[in-house]
């Protein structure tokens, strides 16, 4: 039988073909990377538009269990946000070949060839050990015990589990509720106390809706790359479905901040009803329209404005 060579051929000029010239043309540019290059790489390794909003949510936790700002806060936020940055830079790691097939990551530092697997694992290993240890020293126990649930849900429930099905979101949104979690507990905050249970269940019912719209808007790309999407499962009007039923449910689930006193006054809690009930039907296009792209940003754009007015709203209410 004829052997069959399925490498891309080259062709010699000289001693040296041009697929090497094109791969030291590569390493050269790489060689030529400025500051600016090499820190939005590393930026874009820790997905630092995500894991800036788990600082923000563990310095929610915290504001919330200690009734105020405090300088006492900074160092076991900060090191909340350098474990979930080592979560993030791992997920990349993990997923380094799926985001080659992805035209929505194949640009991302490791496909792209910008950092290698070995620097990444590095980057891991250096973030994870400095944010344990500062949440450790600054925090406690507690705190560092959930921050590293959270850093476990991702890269060892959820990660794994999308490549099997798209519910694997269901069991992953727990990364949406540790961090705020932590920063409780950093402060000394009783872990079962009924506000932060509240706020704890509206975290993690924050994080569906987020990814199937996600899921949903990047499916051929989900696909492609292997992973199962609800469209294989259900058509456009199930999906429509599913997807509002959790928006409504995030929405009912911020009343549980009144039942809970999770706020000291009037006014901040009416202002968690109406946003709540805004949520609701601003998003109800959802179901009375076709599911298209414009629908969908529209409406995880309202979904994640809704979450940052209700975080905003309780931070000031303790705050004043």
């Amino acid at each position: 039988m004829k052997d069959l060579n399925l490498r891309p051929k080259t062709i010699r000029t000289g001693e040296v073909s041009v697929s090497q010239s094109s791969e030291a043309a590569l390493r050269g540019e790489r060689h030529r990377l400025g500051a600016i290059e090499i820190i939005n790489a590393v930026l874009e390794l820790v997905k630092v538009r995500i894991t800036f909003f788990v600082g923000m949510s563990a310095m929610f936790g915290y504001i919330l269990a200690s009734g105020g700002i405090s300088i006492k806060m900074i160092m076991p936020v900060l090191g909340i946000f350098l474990l979930s940055c080592a979560s993030a830079a791992m997920n990349h790691y993990q997923e380094k070949y799926t985001d080659s097939l992805m035209h929505r990551t194949m640009k991302r530092p490791l496909p792209s060839g910008l950092m290698s697997p070995p620097v990444v694992l590095a980057m891991v290993l250096a973030l994870a050990t400095v944010g344990s240890v500062t949440i450790y020293l600054t925090g406690n126990v507690t705190a560092l015990v959930l921050s590293l649930l959270a850093f476990f849900s991702y890269n060892v429930v959820y990660t794994p589990l999308k490549r099997s099905t798209p519910f694997a979101v269901i069991p992953g949104s727990f990364v949406g509720a540790f961090p705020v979690m932590a920063g409780w507990a950093a402060a000394g905050g009783y872990i079962l106390d009924p506000r932060l249970i509240a706020v704890a269940v509206f975290f993690f019912i924050w994080q569906i809706p987020h990814f199937w719209i996600l899921m949903e808007l990047y499916s051929v790309d989900y696909e492609r790359a292997g992973f199962p999407t609800l469209r294989m499962y259900f058509n456009e009007k199930t999906i429509s479905i599913w997807i509002y039923v959790w928006t409504a449910a995030l929405a009912v689930s911020s009343f549980l901040f009144v039942t809970a006193r999770v706020m000291n006054n009037l006014l901040p809690e009416t202002a968690v009803v109406l946003l709540g009930i805004w949520l609701v039907l601003s998003t109800f296009s959802i179901v009375r329209r076709a599911v298209d792209s414009h629908t969908l940003r529209s409406a995880f754009m309202k979904i994640n404005i809704y979450v940052l007015a209700i975080t905003a709203v309780i931070m000031v209410d303790k705050i004043i």
